[in-house]
């Protein structure tokens, strides 16, 4: 099955200017409901300041409890006018693809071209324990090639390692173009980021990384773009970013530091942030210990309370706050956003901070 990628125009200059809400900021978007919830209605109120404010996106990272995907999108859609909403990201095990297709089309037919479709493997350490599956890099592209085609209106027979579809198809299809589709590799290698090139038209990485560790694999991306003769330039690049804006410490210590190690509790991505951000494997064993960030293949913040995730964060190296994360004045914050952009991103996710919480960041980028 071969993949063509004509891709719809995502936020780039052409949409600057004035919106409804006032001026547009394509190169910053935000992440609503970060980590557990049981409030999930918040981010009904948070997206309209977010639009207000002019940020361009907002993102939702999928948990499996109050926030799904489809309906928490779905509702801060209806509840704006313009503002992107992300799917950050869909695991594709756990959804049959004709019902993701499904999902997309219904949302671009209901909101206009609004969505950006986050799509990643998963983690076995969530799937696994829900009955859900991790399917091998070659199911994930079959999977991603089922999504191109369903969206082009064809019919697909198949029979692969993600099981046996003869006449899979969407019977009506609205005119709204499909959505954006973005390959949601957390520290992306180079089969990730040589499956990206193919098949997606944008790459979705995650926290914690450094600028440095951000430039290098922005420039393999855009190198594994020419090699196929693709123009790197149609690969659009969005990386979240824990921010923490003047917030008095033991906040930051939450939003941050206690979050942090949540993300070093995914098996793999812990090492492989260490790894491409040049820092000592050691001083995350000695902080941490291997006991601190999982148990019992459970990721450490469904394992662990909120006291005992902050205990662990505070004995975390301070230059991998300070490096790997956005945290200071709002200036200085405003500032690392733009080393992050310089570094080759299109789009830089603000994770952690509330709108309102950014809002100061976003007057210094203004000026």
């Amino acid at each position: 099955m071969t993949t063509t990628i004509e891709a719809p125009t995502w936020a780039g200059p052409q949409l600057r200017g004035m919106t409804p809400c006032g001026p547009l900021i394509p190169e910053i978007g935000i992440c609503l409901l970060g980590g557990r919830t049981q409030d999930p209605v918040r981010a009904l109120e948070e997206v309209v300041e977010a639009e207000e404010l002019g940020l361009s996106a907002v993102w939702i990272a999928e948990r499996f409890d109050s926030k799904e995907l489809a309906v928490l999108c779905s509702a801060m859609a209806a509840r704006t006018k313009h503002i992107r909403l992300g799917f950050g990201s869909i695991a594709v095990g756990s959804r049959n693809p004709v019902y993701t297709a499904a999902t997309g089309t219904t949302f671009q037919g209901l909101f206009g071209d609004r969505l950006m479709m986050g799509l990643a493997r998963g983690l076995g350490a969530v799937l696994n324990n829900q009955g859900m599956s991790v399917p091998t890099m070659a199911g994930y592209e079959d999977y991603i090639d089922i999504l191109h085609a369903l969206f082009a209106g064809q019919t697909v027979d198949y029979d692969g390692p993600l099981g046996r579809f003869p006449h899979a198809r969407l019977v009506d299809i609205p005119s709204a173009p499909r959505p954006t589709m973005w390959n949601s590799s957390w520290v992306p290698g180079p089969k990730a980021l040589e499956l990206t090139a193919r098949k997606f038209d944008g790459l979705f990485l995650g926290t914690e990384l450094t600028v440095e560790a951000t430039r290098k694999i922005v420039d393999r991306a855009r190198h594994e773009c020419r090699r196929i003769g693709r123009d790197p330039d149609s690969l659009h690049v969005a990386n979240w970013c824990m921010i923490s804006p003047d917030l008095p410490p033991e906040e930051e210590m939450l939003l941050i530091n206690a979050r942090m190690v949540t993300h070093l509790s995914f098996p793999g991505i812990g090492d492989r942030l260490v790894e491409e951000n040049g820092w000592d494997r050691r001083e995350m064993d000695e902080a941490l210990g291997r006991k601190e960030i999982s148990r019992d293949g459970i990721i450490a913040d469904q394992a662990y309370t909120r006291e005992q995730l902050v205990a662990a964060g505070a004995a975390l190296p301070r230059e991998w706050i300070e490096t790997g994360c956005i945290i200071g004045s709002a200036e200085h914050c405003a500032g690392r956003i733009r080393e992050y952009l310089d570094a080759g991103v299109h789009h830089v996710v603000l994770h952690g901070a509330s709108p309102a919480q950014v809002a100061p960041v976003l007057a210094h980028w203004a000026a």
